[in-house]
């Protein structure tokens, strides 16, 4: 087995709200996504303190406020900032949009196997990104 870094489909921009976070799975990993407005950002989808789920904590400027405890957490190095005293970070990820869609950057275990595909990313609710969103568009009457 061999570690590579790929770039794997999560989510639509759309599908996350402006300034607030959604999970998703990616292989067996939960991450945390974030819609900064300017930007998205991703971290594991636990609180160092307590496991709490960080996507669904409340976003104050490129940071994170866990739902259980309080603590908060710096989106873009996954340091704790509050409890200071606590020298924790959970790990973040490289994101980028393509198209209307974010992908992360993620490192794959791939196996000599020919069927291996690398990393499935689902959301929460377990829909694929592996078939495209179906999108209703209005018909405004240009010919």
């Amino acid at each position: 087995m061999s570690a590579s870094k790929e770039w794997v489909r999560v989510a639509y921009c759309e599908d996350i709200p402006l300034h607030e976070g959604r999970a998703v799975l990616v292989g067996d990993r939960e991450i945390a996504v974030f819609n900064l407005g300017d930007r998205f950002l991703a971290v594991d989808n636990r609180c160092p303190h307590r496991g709490g789920p960080l996507a669904d904590g409340i976003v104050s400027g490129e940071s994170v406020v866990c739902p259980l405890h309080g603590w908060k957490i710096d989106l873009q190095n996954g340091n704790v900032q509050r409890q200071a005293e606590t020298p924790a970070c959970v790990k973040t990820f490289a994101t980028r949009v393509e198209a209307g869609t974010l992908l992360l950057e993620v490192i794959s275990e791939t196996s000599r196997c020919p069927r291996s595909n690398g990393h499935v990313a689902v959301s929460r609710d377990g829909s694929s990104l592996e078939t495209p969103k179906e999108h209703e568009y209005e018909d405004l009457g240009f010919s």
